[in-house]
């Protein structure tokens, strides 16, 4: 697998972005006033990093035995990643202060979008288990969602400082549909397997055009507004 020398430090890079990009709003006040929403999926998401770099530094060193055993652990800290990704939405939802502003609307989306993406990547990473490069490949699919909550608000808030102007964060929503789109180019290139790219840039296509349409559709409006409602 051509990601196999390089992959773990792609992975220490994801954890450092979240590390980075949670610093002001979670990690530096982790002991004081936050809600256990968001420490369980804090647990959750470095968990499923952590596990990655593991996983990934197992492969570079051909120690296949170890890589399956710890791997065993992917079956509990997938359903964690689901369950507190659909946790933290519900409570980010409901304190939407106008839960029909056309930004709450979207942002309400992307969590779920989140979570179902990688419950999708997850499940087809475990079905292709047997087969390294369809495993694999998935795996490292699942990193690219974990990339914009951190990615985001690093570069909304140290860009600034710098006197660079900030994207938006649609913009940076396209990050991980480029990165998956050149890794096809590249197998493509390379005459590799490619198709679990393409399942993630499929996927991740679709949650980009929800996006912008699902504000505009009374269902969302009513559904968002229901969870706006719920104390969670």
């Amino acid at each position: 697998m051509p990601y196999a020398k390089t992959a773990v430090f792609w992975f220490i890079g994801l954890l450092a972005v979240l590390v980075l990009g949670f610093w002001r709003s979670y990690f530096s006040v982790i002991f004081g006033d936050v809600h256990p929403t968001h420490h369980a999926h804090s647990f959750a998401m470095v968990g499923w990093v952590l596990l990655l770099i593991h996983q990934a530094w197992r492969i570079r060193g051909r120690n296949l035995p170890a890589h399956r055993k710890v791997g065993q652990l992917a079956w509990a800290f997938a359903p964690l990643v689901v369950i507190t990704g659909t946790w933290v939405t519900l409570h980010n939802a409901a304190g939407f202060d106008n839960p029909l502003a056309p930004p709450a609307l979207s942002i309400h989306w992307l969590g779920w979008a989140s979570v179902i993406v990688f419950a999708i990547l997850f499940a087809l990473a475990m079905k292709h288990r047997k087969n390294a490069q369809y495993h694999g490949r998935y795996m490292i699919s699942t990193a690219l969602v974990f990339l914009i909550p951190g990615l985001g608000r690093a570069v909304g808030q140290y860009l600034p400082k710098l006197g660079i102007a900030a994207p938006s964060f649609f913009q940076m929503l396209f990050v991980p549909l480029i990165i998956s789109l050149a890794l096809v180019a590249y197998e493509w290139r390379t005459d590799r397997v490619r198709s679990p790219f393409i399942v993630f840039s499929m996927l991740w296509g679709l949650t980009l055009l929800l996006w912008v349409l699902l504000p505009e559709l009374g269902f969302w409006q009513s559904f968002t507004i229901w969870v706006n409602a719920l104390d969670v």
